[in-house]
């Protein structure tokens, strides 16, 4: 559910929908949310002085505070 939820704000922003995956997994006892995108849209993902990515990471952080989990962005290849 929360991978799906990420993907949805995502694709909202994003220029190039076609270049978006998100991975979850588990690495040194944290889970893990990968965003893959374009090199042309990590920019736009991010946001001036890094809000929407704060935003999305607050978001995540909010829907299950229990867990601890990092989001990791990358640039599709």
């Amino acid at each position: 559910m929360l991978k799906e939820l990420i993907k949805f704000f995502v694709l909202k922003l994003v220029n190039d929908p076609q270049k978006v995956t998100i991975l979850e997994f588990e690495a040194e006892g944290n889970n893990i949310i990968e965003i893959r995108v374009a090199p042309q849209d990590i920019e736009r993902l991010i946001g001036r002085e890094g809000r929407t990515f704060k935003a999305l990471r607050n978001m995540v952080a909010a829907l299950d505070p229990a867990i601890k989990r990092e989001i990791v962005i990358d640039i599709a290849v």
